[in-house]
């Protein structure tokens, strides 16, 4: 019985450890909305993937420049607008440290000479 009981103990530990979180941050400024997914697959490891928005009025611009800044790091672009949007694309880390549900994730979005700034929260 003993050895029963240790060895449920031990799948319940494992099981916990095998599962991760996810979080989902987003926020909108005045032209953009943005999505963004973290995967923290351990206490030390993440991917994240993400999408940005034109809400605009104007015709969506051709490229951004865009950042999006935690307390274990950033993501940053030079990239191409597609019908109104750019994907994210994903970043993967190991030995780094993770992003907290409960943080705040800054965003700035620079375009056609203008430049927001906002910030991504969890659903």
């Amino acid at each position: 019985m003993k050895k029963l009981g240790s060895l449920l103990a031990i799948m319940i530990i494992l099981s916990g450890c095998s599962e991760g979180d996810r979080y989902n941050f987003k926020g909108s400024g005045d032209n953009w909305d943005v999505f963004y997914t973290v995967d923290v697959t351990s206490q030390d490891s993440k991917e994240a993937t993400g999408k940005i928005v034109y809400t605009g009025e104007e015709p969506p611009p051709e490229t951004i420049i865009y950042s999006i800044e935690s307390t274990a790091g950033a993501s940053s672009g030079n990239v191409l607008v597609d019908e109104g949007e750019v994907l994210v694309g994903k970043s993967a880390c190991e030995g780094c440290a993770v992003i907290q549900q409960d943080e705040e994730l800054d965003v700035e979005i620079k375009w056609d000479g203008q430049v927001e700034e906002f910030a991504l929260t969890t659903e």
